[in-house]
Formats: structure tokens, sequence, C-alpha cells
């Protein structure tokens, strides 16, 4: 790879086809096509037409598979180059050595016969090397002027014309075609296309080749040729033979009806021009509207009825009518019960669009209208009327259409006569006052041939026959037409662009019919093969005429055909499709290098300085491009031009003096330039590329460095070629007054800048103008010099004088010569004719004063920063380069930095909430911007979620930016946050040394540079971070490595949420004085008693500590939770240990299940069974004791904890009343566990508390819920049965857990009951499926849903058993052996039915009668089930039990066989979770949304549980392989 070789990404995706979507690239660029979220777990193969052999040439539809790559850039070992995608910074890789546009295909494994699934298109720009020296010209520095070839005369004169384009500072010659021209002598009617026009003599291609490279070789000019491919000049004589290359009557039989009334219209032209129509008020010479209506009155009344075009729509009613009443005496009539058919008659199109040859099938006709009629007596009235109902039938289609065509006819005539309107009567028309052969009254669509002299009736016979092989359709352009539609095709309906009359026709060109491949027309294809590549051959580059006309398919293959000729062909086009999107599906299948734009579009100054923005360069201040983050997509490169030779000169449409300044604002544009010869030498009219027939005047013969505004020109020009090559790219427009626009172009690495400000006039000044105020010119920086200063002004006694005596010269194109321009180059303020002789500084501001700027006025001032500015913006540099190639003094310094750090470190340097930041006590709080949000988080994330998301976008004008302008703050905060910690005074140290020099430079360019060194920094963190956890992270995938970042934003020692104190005879390593505890959620569970949550935090444990490798922390929250059991219960709210409240029954057995997990995955863990354990409360009702004044082990406290259970105990919570729940109602306060001696299964509760995770109270006293949950769940809930029997199975086997049962007295005989643990979990084991399976048999009342597991078994309100809800996946999950696999499929595909959401789990179906699916905790209705947010786990859409759901999937999908399906399955779910990731300001996955996905403001925006379970899947499926 070479030096020069910059890499980049470009995302693709599934099942997108992004045609529309433009990626520009350099030469020698790499590319690397990654996975988009997608096509996460698909088996896909990348193809691309790009020949990956250098020898080879670009076919377009041969396609290759592309090597994939890990993030690592090793090189993945895959089957048939389909790769599995898990990863989604794995990638394939190209190294773009050819120039054009190629295409990057998906192909999915499964469904490789369908085709491609998803693509993109990449465009490589050309090198176009001129000079001696072969220098590449950047498509920035181009300078384009077009010259009319036919007006440069013959070929032995075109140096001196062309000339003056190089004296004037262009770099490239646009020739408008120089084949044979068509009788009109329009520059784009060709005759033929195969040889040059006689206009410049006897010579050949060869021959203007060599003029051609004398201006690349020796001038450094390159060269653009037109190609005109949909049409040719109607003289063609090649026509006569392949006449099937047209669209006639003959190829096309739909148009015959519009010829007919193309001819017609023309012998209404004739007869106006006779004079027929003089006494009727319309003369031949039409001057007025008048006129007009009256030729419109005799079109219609008298013209149209003698065509009658609605006839070849119709259907000959008599011959239908005669064939029906046949066909019904020659059949037995119908009877009473015979069926009757009820659809409609269809009416067949015609095809040869002869009068009335509209078709139906009379059987099917005798079907439906020959009927039984109980009206009828005999057989010939029932005959008569079924004939009449069909008549009926028929003569209502014939009016339907009358009626449609006399509207369409009258549609018609008003275009016809609105065009000349405009050509004869308008004032902005040229008012044509003949009608001849060259201004037809009404421009033709149709060519007439050999029919000049029929009658309508002789020229509709011709049509039909020989002769209409030669009425062929006419080019043009329809307004507001789709550009990938060709509109002489038969359109839907019955009416075309033809017969409405819709075209702005070429009457001197006919379009060209090429079929949809070669085969369909041979000559046509061959023939303009070989024109397209005689001239790619010869010129640097071809223009695209008419474009949007032109089929994509037929415009493909001959610039296919071009570049395999020439290569690094620059392709320029000539679009309008109204349309961005459109514009790009061009410019991506045409590799179209440049578009076409026009600055003489704008209406006004403020519509021209907003154009020079848009079509290129990035904004003043711009952010550096991430090498890290994806290729943004691009909009079309642009050739801008003052002038186009298609447009008028502006000195008609606007003012002479707004030549030099429109010009001005054109070159500071950062794209390609471009003008017309004629512009410069202020020629005052169109040069017409039809009428124009002189020729251009040669330089030094009246034409030089003095005429019209070339010598402004030749700066302006040189001024864009030097900002194109040194990088000047970024750009800022300022409307400074409604005539006066001012254009900065600054390089982004020196910040130099220049800076235009131009004095348009669109209209003419007053006669003598003066100076226009407006305000100061003000820049931050040094002023160097005026680069240019220029005005136009009269040679008259008025210098603002309007040109009135301009008198065309009858040889040459000449231009006006009583205007002067005055210039002044590289001079200082003392020189200046337009500001004051001295600058005023404020400061690090220069303010320049405006004393003469006048209409037509330009100056350009040359500015860089000051000298202190500039040292700090080099040392800002150095950390830019130094970032971007993650190497340098200071990137290693900061590595070293972050190296020291632990993870809990990490949490304070990228996460911290403002809750867990104000409990710090430190002062501070997350960073407020204010009028817009505060931050997330007070680490780097909070800065780093907003400018990922404003940076790729250029979005200065964020809040988030101007608070960077305005002020210093959000500097200053984020060291001086990080200073208060010993552990990262060192890290704010480096952020403070190396943002200083921020504070010196001017404010608009901080944002740029406050993004490299935050982003530079929180990279590195979150490196260090992935480094300090298990291979599964640090070697996992981009998801995967989220999840883990996630991790840390719930893991933080907190003050007022501490673990109790462990006994101090714990084993090394000893815990911190402040142990990390896990937040439940963010930001509602984040400090306080209402942080620590039972059974949130071991739900959460394994995936966020676990698998994240931070097992020492685990084991200290595992022990700290262990010494508060109370009731053989963990708490619900932990609240420190000593205030704990014993409310919930799942938290002790997930607390069991994390400690099965803990000794099965931590290194060593068997270890913790003897861990010491400091009981809180040795005994029920103790109080709480000291650290290590009673300590146990880990498993006596575990075997506390069973053998309560399976004694059975009655309790009552402690301090019971409104002091712990304000809305409980008494008998809540009572609980009860146990185990059911027949099943084994653990139950407990009633019917006014909820002791699982679907906890919901009650609390609206106005709804009457108040102390009434919403989800009991008492009894035995079925994830709990799953716990219990995944806990027994591990204990049964475990060797280190000194306990094999469990003991309990009978209360009666005081007999001890004892089970084994084996025996216990056998039990439950046997019927497991006998009391939760529902079957389809199942005959209970209650069943609403068949093929599920119970979400309880015996709960008080027994309907609550049967209700489908999310928790059976769990127990899949944790004890699988409980399960038939096809009985567990058939309830996870009920599931995934109805329980499945975009992002979480249904909590309940939503066919149950108390679904609600929409949770709104502020809610004061009166209605009980969704007041005060009732409905919290009755309907809205969990995101915890999705990762349970998806793992039970997995397990059962291994055991049935379907492992490969579901895998794929998972992880398009899945994708819904990473993108969640990526956006959310939080970076994390919520805690429930409302149904379907939708966003709940209630919910935490980050919970613990969600991004652990997530974690897990992962996990499973990396083990599921």
């Amino acid at each position: 790879m070479s030096e020069e070789s910059k890499i980049v990404s470009v995302k693709i995706n599934y099942q997108k086809f992004e045609d529309s979507t433009l990626y520009r690239l350099k030469k020698k660029t790499v590319l690397r096509v990654v996975p988009g979220e997608s096509l996460l777990g698909k088996h896909i193969s990348i193809q691309t037409n790009y020949p990956t052999n250098e020898k080879k040439e670009f076919v377009r539809y041969e396609f290759a598979n592309l090597q994939w790559y890990s993030r690592y850039g090793e090189k993945l070992d895959t089957r048939d180059d389909f790769a599995e995608i898990k990863e989604l910074e794995m990638y394939c890789q190209v190294q773009m050595l050819k120039s054009g546009t190629f295409k990057f295909n998906i192909i999915e494994e499964e469904s490789k016969a369908l085709g491609t699934c998803g693509s993109i298109y990449v465009q490589v720009e050309p090198d176009i090397r001129v000079g001696h020296d072969k220098h590449n010209l950047k498509l920035e520095s181009i300078r384009c002027q077009t010259v009319l070839t036919k007006c440069l005369g013959p070929l032995s004169s075109w140096e001196s014309k062309l000339r003056v384009a190089k004296e004037s500072g262009y770099n490239l010659i646009h020739f408008t075609p120089i084949q044979e021209l068509a009788g009109s002598r329009s520059a784009y009617s060709l005759m033929d296309q195969l040889k040059i026009d006689h206009t410049y003599g006897n010579v050949g291609y060869e021959d203007v080749g060599k003029v051609v490279a004398k201006m690349r070789d020796e001038w450094g000019i390159a060269s653009l040729c037109d190609i005109v491919l949909n049409h040719t000049g109607n003289e063609s004589p090649w026509l006569q033979e392949h006449p099937e290359a047209t669209y006639s009557c003959h190829t096309m039989p739909h148009l015959r009806p519009a010829f007919l009334l193309d001819f017609l219209l023309a012998k209404v032209g004739e007869d106006c021009n006779k004079g027929n129509f003089e006494m009727l008020g319309c003369p031949a010479v039409i001057e007025n509207e008048d006129h007009l209506q009256a030729l419109r009155y005799q079109i219609v009344t008298n013209y149209l009825p003698k065509i009658n075009i609605h006839e070849f729509y119709q259907i000959d009613v008599e011959k239908y009518f005669t064939m029906f009443v046949d066909g019904m005496r020659t059949r037995a009539p119908p009877t009473a019960l015979t069926e009757a058919v009820s659809t409609e008659l269809t009416f067949e199109t015609p095809i040869n669009y002869t009068r009335k040859e509209v078709h139906i099938n009379i059987e099917h006709a005798l079907k439906i209208y020959n009927v039984f009629r109980p009206d009828c007596f005999d057989e010939d009235t029932r005959v008569r009327r079924c004939g009449e109902t069909f008549r009926k039938v028929l003569e209502d289609y014939n009016n339907k259409i009358r009626a449609e065509i006399d509207g369409m006819m009258n549609y018609a005539i008003d275009n016809c006569i609105a065009g000349a309107r405009y050509e004869r009567v308008q004032n902005d028309g040229p008012k044509y006052r003949t009608i001849d052969v060259s201004h037809p009254l009404f421009v033709p669509y149709f060519t007439h041939t050999n029919a000049e002299k029929a009658t309508i009736e002789e020229v509709e016979k011709m049509m039909y026959g020989e002769g209409g092989k030669y009425f062929m359709g006419h080019n043009g352009w329809v307004l507001g037409q789709d550009a990938l539609v060709d509109f002489a095709l038969k359109q839907a309906g019955i009416g075309n662009v033809y017969l409405k009359r819709e075209i702005i026709a070429w009457g001197d060109s006919v379009k060209l019919r090429y079929g949809e491949k070669p085969e369909d027309s041979p000559y046509l294809w061959q023939r303009m093969k070989e024109y397209v590549e005689t001239t790619a051959k010869y010129f640097d580059g071809l223009r695209l005429d008419n474009c949007h006309s032109t089929p994509l398919h037929v415009a493909e293959y001959l610039i296919d055909c071009a570049r395999k000729v020439n290569p690094e062909l620059y392709v320029v086009a000539e679009l309008f499709t109204n349309s961005a999107a459109s514009d790009n599906i061009f410019v991506n299948r045409l590799g179209i290098t440049s578009l076409i734009r026009e600055a003489l579009s704008a209406w006004d100054s403020h519509e021209e300085g907003r154009l020079v923005y848009l079509y290129g360069g990035e904004p003043v201040g711009a952010f550096f491009n991430n090498p890290k983050r994806p290729l943004a997509p691009s909009i079309a490169h642009a050739i801008f031009l003052d002038q186009s030779h298609d447009n008028p000169s502006p000195i008609l449409k606007r003012s002479v003096f707004d030549l030099m300044p429109s010009s001005a604002l054109v070159s500071m544009a950062c794209c390609a330039s471009g003008s017309n010869r004629g512009y410069d030498e202020l020629v005052p009219h169109h040069i017409h590329v039809v009428t124009e027939e002189r020729q251009y005047q040669e330089w030094g013969k009246n034409v030089n460095e003095n005429s019209g505004i070339i010598a402004a020109k030749r700066a302006l020009n040189d001024l864009h070629g030097l900002m194109g090559i040194e990088g000047y790219t970024e750009v800022f427009v300022d409307q400074m007054h409604p005539d006066i626009v001012a254009v900065t172009r600054q390089n982004p690495i020196t910040h130099e800048s220049f800076i235009l400000v131009a004095h348009t006039a669109f209209s003419y000044p007053n006669p003598y103008a003066g100076a226009t105020y407006v305000r100061p010119l003000i820049f931050e920086g040094k002023f160097v010099e005026i680069y240019l200063e220029a005005e136009i002004r009269s040679r008259k006694e008025q210098p603002y004088a309007r040109p009135n005596d301009f008198v065309k010269d009858t040889k040459y194109i000449n231009g006006l010569t009583d205007y002067e321009v005055i210039i002044r180059q590289n001079i200082q303020l003392k020189d200046s004719k337009i500001f004051k002789n001295e600058p005023i500084i404020h400061g690090d501001k220069t303010q320049l004063d405006f004393i003469n700027l006048k209409p037509g006025s330009v100056v350009v001032v040359r500015v860089v920063p000051h000298n202190e500015v500039s040292v700090r913006l080099r040392e800002l540099h150095v950390i830019v380069q130094e970032f971007h190639n993650q190497k340098g003094p200071k990137f290693n310094d900061l590595k070293n930095i972050i190296s020291k750090l632990d993870l809990v470190d990490l949490n304070l340097a990228l996460f911290s909430c403002n809750e867990e930041e104000r409990d710090r006590g430190l002062g501070f709080e997350t960073y407020d911007i204010p009028g817009f949000s505060r931050l997330p988080y007070a680490g780097l994330q909070g800065f780093l979620s907003y400018l990922n998301d404003i940076s790729p976008k250029n979005d200065l004008g964020h809040p988030f930016c101007n608070n960077l302008r305005e002020g210093n703050w959000m500097i200053d905060y984020m060291f001086n946050r990080l200073r208060q910690s010993d552990k990262t005074k060192e890290l704010a140290h480096w952020l403070e040394v190396n943002t200083e020099p921020m504070k010196g430079i001017p404010r608009y360019l901080i944002p740029a540079y406050f993004d490299v060194i935050v982003t530079g920094a929180y990279e590195l963190l979150i490196e260090h971070a992935l480094k300090l956890m298990p291979s599964f992270i640090s070697k996992g995938s981009v998801f995967q490595q989220l999840l883990a970042l996630a991790s840390l934003q719930f893991l933080a020692p907190i003050k007022s949420a501490r673990l109790p104190d462990l006994s101090p005879n714990i084993s090394d390593p000893k815990p911190p004085t402040l142990c990390t505890t896990l937040a439940a959620g963010l930001p509602h569970f984040s400090t306080g008693y209402m942080r620590c949550w039972g059974r949130d935090t071991f739900i959460a444990l394994r995936g966020l500590m676990l698998l994240t490798g931070r097992y020492d922390e685990a084991r200290y929250i595992i022990i700290g939770f262990a010494g508060t059991l109370r009731h053989g219960l963990i708490p619900n709210l932990l609240d420190g240990g000593k205030n704990s409240r014993f409310n919930c029954r799942d938290a002790v057995w997930w607390w069991l299940y994390c400690i099965e997990q803990y000794v099965t995955e931590a290194p060593n863990g068997k270890a913790i069974l003897r861990e010491k354990v400091s009981r809180l409360f040795p005994t029920d009702d103790s109080e709480a004791k000291p650290a290590g004044e009673c300590d146990q082990l880990l498993y006596e406290v575990m075997q506390e904890a069973l053998n309560v259970h399976f004694q059975g105990l009655v309790y009552r919570e402690r301090n019971a009343g409104k002091r712990i729940d304000e809305h409980m109602t008494d008998h809540g306060f009572n609980n009860q566990i146990g185990i059911h001696p027949e099943t084994g299964f653990v139950f407990g509760g009633n019917d006014a508390n909820c002791g699982t995770w679907m906890d919901k109270m009650g609390s609206s006293q106005k709804a009457n819920n108040k102390g009434v949950p919403s989800t009991p769940r008492d009894g035995s809930a079925v994830e709990l049965v799953g716990l219990q029997a995944s806990v027994l199975k591990f204990l049964s086997s475990c060797s280190d857990y000194p306990y094999k049962s469990v003991e309990r007295k009978n209360k009666d005989s005081n007999e001890t009951i004892s089970w084994s643990f084996k025996e216990w979990a056998e039990k439950i084991e046997k019927n497991f499926e006998k009391y939760f399976y529902v079957d389809e048999n199942d005959s209970n009342t209650l069943v609403h849903k068949r093929k599920i597991y119970k979400d309880t078994h015996g709960a008080s309100r027994r309907f609550a058993d049967f209700q489908l809800r999310c928790n059976f996946p769990i127990a899949m999950v944790v004890a699988p052996q409980l399960f038939n696999p096809d009985h567990a499929w058939e309830a996870l595909e009920m599931a995934r039915k109805h329980l499945l959401g975009p992002l979480g789990m249904k909590t309940l179906d939503p066919d149950d009668w108390s679904y609600r699916g929409n949770y709104d905790n502020s809610n004061d209705s009166d209605d009980p089930k969704v007041a005060h947010g009732a409905n919290y786990h009755q309907g809205p859409e969990w995101l915890w039990p999705i990762g349970y759901y998806l793992r039970a999937r997995l397990i059962f999908a291994k055991k049935l066989g379907k492992l490969k399906e579901t895998q794929a399955e998972t992880w398009s779910i899945l994708t819904a979770h990473l993108k969640e990731l990526r956006t959310s300001p939080w970076r994390g996955l919520p805690e429930l949304t409302n149904e379907n996905g939708s966003f709940c403001s209630g919910s935490c925006t980050t919970q613990a549980w969600s991004v652990a379970t997530i974690l897990e899947t992962l996990y499973d499926l990396e083990n599921h392989k």
C-alpha cells in the first residue's frame, strides 16, 4: 500500500439498493466495504465489478467475490467467500486504482439464486493529466470555457481563437460537437456522427486531435467534447436505410394519432400564413392575445373535427352489437337457473391504432349480458333488451373516451397556444413575425417526409404503410418528466406526451430508438459506439448532452466503451431531473464526474451565495474527518458556470455590471468552475447554438487582456486554481447586504483564507450610482494583502450607463467596448480604492471599513492567522496528526496515562450520570448546555454522544458547538472534574495542557479541535477498557464491546448506596473501603436506596460482571447481599443492608443462581462457597451486627435459605405500614414462602402483594386501584421454579458444597422429612410439564392460549395461571431439562407470534383483556388498569426478557436441528438493539418500550439487566456455533 493511500470505509446494508447514494473517492484510496447492522447473522459475500486484477478491463456485469478480513486485518477462512456476519468491523477491501463508478453487491448464501440483496456504488475520480509534467488537474481547480465549435471556423485558425481561453486563465475547454451538422446548423443536431463538419476544412479526427494534444501538452489545457446520443438531425442520410432506429408511426403505432394531430397543426400554420384567418381575427403576423384566442377557436372548431382523434381509442359499436346479437341467436336461451357472471367487460387497447380498433372478447360479453330476463315473455324481446343493454355499455365507453380525448385535445391546444404566445407575443420571447420552415407556427413533433403536399386523408393512409417509417418523432424534453422514463414509449392510459403536446421539441432532430439491447437496433448501437469511442480517443472528457433524455442502459453501454478507449475519461453531464436522488442514480450508473450547475438559475445574490455554498467544500471550521468513522455520502461534484452556452447573456437577464461579481462568486465555489466564450468579452446577446454562424475573434486581434472583463477573469481563474490546488476546502458565505455577498475560502490546515466581497448588480444601478454603504469586513487574523480589487464602469459620462448602441459585427462575434475594468492586484491597504487605508485592530480581529464599494465591484483579501495563533494552530495540528496516525509523543503520553486506570476509574472518566455526580459531593453535575440539554454523563461519553452525531454532519450550528465557541466552560469543566480524583489527575493534566492552545485560536475553530482531542482521548479510554476484559470482549465483535462498555455505566462506588460492610476475614484481594455497586438503571435507579435491587443485581450480574471479567467485584456483591439474608430471603431493596426490605420472593433464587454461575465460570470460582460472610441478621429478629461479629461460610448461608424455604415460613414485614409502603394494604405485608410437598415447586405470596419482578402496586385513590397489585403472581411462578431446578441440579453434583439435602420438621408429627437435592430436582422435573404445559386438548375454561407454558401454578387469581407472559423462556434457559423440546418450541413460536416486539417482549398477551401496551406513570385517569402506570407489566415491552427468549430459542433449536436458521433470526432481531446502543445518547438499552417499540418516557433510558441479557445472548451465539 503506497504512502498516498487513504483508507475509507463504506457501509453496505441488507435489502438496501443505494442507487441514489453517492460515495466519491480519489484514486489510490483503499476502500473497505463494511457490513451494516442489518447484515448481522447473515452468511453473505460481497461482489464487485471493479477489476481486482489490474490488467483486466472493467466489464459492468462481471462480478467477482471479495476476500473477507477481520477487524485486525487477518484474512478470514470462508467457504466460497461467504462469511457469517458477527462483527461489524470485518470488511472486504479494494484499492481503487481505476477511475469510474463501481458497484458492490451483497449475495446471501441461502438465496444465491435470487440475486443481489443490497448494493452500493462508489465513484473514483479520474486523473486528468496535462502539461509537459503531466500534472493532474484537481477537480476543484478546473476552470472551463465552452466554445461553440462551429464558431471556431477553419481548423487552421483554432489555435489563435482558443488562445483566448488560455490567456484568460482557463485550463479546460469544452467543445460542442465537432461532427457534421444537419441543415438547421444547430450545434447539437448532427447529420453524420462519424464525420468532421466541413466548416473546419478538409480535416479528420486526427487533425483535430493534434490541436487538442497541443493544448494539453503545451498549454496545460484539457479538452471536453459533447456527445449527443438521443437524437440525430432530420437530414441524417443513414436514417433512410435504417428508419427502425427512430420512434416512428411504424415502430411505435401508439404515436399515430399524435402524428395526425401534428400534421393537422402544420396545416393550420400553412393556412394562417396564407392569410386564411385574417378575416377571422388572426392575421399571419400574430402580435397579441386576441390573435391567439382567435387562432385557438379556429383549431378547436374547424380543424380538430377533421381528424376525430377520439375514434382511434373507441370501439366499433355496430360491429360488436351485430356479433353479440348473432351470438345470442345461435345458442340456447339462458334460464332463471343460469348462473350470472358478475365481472366487468374488458376493453382491449388498440394495437395498430386504426379507427375504432378497440377490441372485446365477444364470448365473455355474451356470458355477462346474454342473461335471463324475468321482464321478457318471449325470446325476441329478451334478445332485443339484452342487445340494448350491451349497446349502451359500448356507447357509454365511447362517450367516456370522447370526453377524455376532448379534454386532452383542449389541453394540447392550450400547450400549442402557449408555445406560440412565447415565440410571438411575450416580451421575453423572440417575437417571430414570420411563419416559415425556420419559424413554424407550432413546433413540429414529427418529420413529415414525403407528405408535405398530401391531404389529411392521404397522410392518414400513409402512416400505416411504408411512409409511416419516415414519420419520425422529434426529440425534446418534458417539464417534470421522470428522467428515468422514456417519454416516447407507450404510457399508462390513452394519452402520451406527443398527443398532449407536452414536449419542448427540437424540430430539427429525430429521437433515436435503441430498444433494450444492441440486438434491438444493431446498426444504431454500432454506429453510436464508433462515434463515442472516436470522440473519447482524442478528447480528455465527454459531455453528455441532454443526459436526462438518454436511456440509462444506452448511456451505460456507450460510456463503458469510451472508458475502454480512455480509462481516465472525465465525464460531465447536462442533467435536469429536479431531484438530487435522481441525479445520483445517473451519476452512479454512468460514472459522471461532474454535473453542470448554473449561477444564472439564481434570482438574487442571496440565492447565488447559497449555490456557492451548496456546490462544494466544507463549512469554515469544519470537523476533521475521523478515519474510524464510515464515509458520509456526498453530493454530485459540480462544474459551476457563470453562464452556460444554452442561456442568453446575463447582460440581458441582469446587467452588464453583474458579470464580474457573479463570475467572482462562482470562482469562490469549491468545485470546478466554468463560463461560456463571449461572457468575458461582454457579448450582450445570446450566442445561439442554432442561429449563430459568425466566428470567434482571435487573440491579439480585437481580443486582448483589456477586452471586456478578461483581465479580472484571469485573476479570478488563477485564484480559483490556487485555492483548488492548495486545499482551500472550507467555505463560508455571508450576506452583507441585499446586493453584497462575502465568501471565505479557508485552508483547514494553515487556516489561511481568501475573502471575496462581491457587489452584485442583478438589475441596472442608477446611472450615477456611488458607493453602497455596507458594514465593515471583520475577520479573525492578520491582513496580508488585497489579492484583487476590480470594478467595471462605462466609458461614458454616466458610469453605470446601459448598453444601447451595440453594433453586431457581421463576421465575428464581438462584445461591448464602451466598458472598462480597472483592476489592482497584490496591493496593500494604502493603495486600495475600496477600503479605508488603515485597518482597525480589536485584539485578534481585524476590521476593514468600506469607503467605495460600488455596484459591479469585487475585492479579494488574503488573511493569515496572527503569529501567536499560528503557533497554537501548529501545536493543535500536531495533535490532530498524532491522533489520526495513532502515534507520536503526545499520543503515547496519553496512552501511557490511560493504561494506569482500572475499570472503576474508567467509569469516572467516561460515564457518571447527574445523580451519581452529585452523590460524589465534589461540586460537579453533568455539563448543562443552556437552551439545549444537560449531557447524559459527566464523563467523556456525555460529550461523545453528541459529537458522534454532530461531527460527521458538520452540524456547526448545533448548540453544543455554539457553547464551545462562546466560552471555555466546556473545556475547563472536562479536566477540572477529572482533577478531583487522584486516579484521573494525570488524565486531567494532559487534557488541560493539550486543550490550552484552543483558547487562543479563533473561536469558530474550537469545535473541530475539541472533537479531535476529546474523541481521541475517548477512543483510547475505550480501547483500554476493552483490554481489561476477557477475550470474549476484547477480541469480540463491536456489538459485544458496546454492551461491555455499557456495563461500565452501572458499576461504580456510590456513597449513598453502599454494600454492607464485609467481613474483615474475607479472602484476598480485600475489598476497597467503598465497594462498587450495580445500579439497576439510569438515571432513576442510580443513587440512594433506589440503586441496589436484589433481583436486578443478580439478573444482571453474570452479563455485566462475569462476562466482563469483574470477578472480585462480583464476589463482593454476592457476599455483601449474603450477609443480609433474613427470613430465608435476599432483600428487594438493599439500602445499605440495615434498612433492607424483604418483600420479594425471587431475589434469593437469582442470588443462588448467580452463585452457581460464579462457581462454574469464574477462575477458582468454587472458592466462593467457603468465603466468610458477615451476617447482619444472624436470626430473623436480631438487630444488625457489626462486620465480623457473626461470620458464616457462604455455603452455610445458602443452606439456610434452602432450609427456610423447605420448612416453609409465614412472616410479616418488619415495620409494616405507611413508613415502608404508603400504598400497600395491611394484608399485603403478610408473606409466605414454601415448597409444595407433591411437586417440589417453590411457592409464596398472596393477592395483596407482588413478590416477583412484575411488582407494580396500584397507587391511585381516584381509580380505586390503590393497594391492588397489578400482577401478584402468587403461587409458583414459572421462572422461580426454573431457577430452583437449576440450583438444585447444580448443588446435587457440586463436590465443594458439603450439604446434599434439606430437612424440615413435620408440624403435626414432629417427624423429620429430608429431601436430597437430586430427589428434589427430579420431583420438579417429573411434575413441571404436567402442571405448567397447556396442551392443545386442554379443556379448562380459563385457557386462553394453548401450546404455551403457564405463567404461574396455583395463583389465587386462577385465570392468571393461564396468562401468556414472557417469563417461561427464563425457565427454559436456566433449566432446559424441565421441558419437552417439541412443546418448548411450540410455546416459543407462540411467544414469537404474540409477545415479540422490536426491542423487548410484551409482558402480556395482546389478546388478554388486561392488556394495555402503553405505560404512563403520570396517568391520572379513573381507569384502574392504567392509572398511575398500573399497567407497568401488563403489556409494555420489557427488554431484559427478550434476552432469555432468544437464548431459549437457541437452546431448543439446537436440540431440534433448527440452529442455523434460528441463529440468523436471532441476529436479525438483535440489529434493533445494536442500533439503539449506537444511537442512544446514554449508549445503553432502555428498561422498556411502549407497544410496538415506541418510546416510553417513563422508562429508564439505560437499564442494567437489559444490557446484561443481550450480552448473554451474544455469548450464547458465540458458543452455539
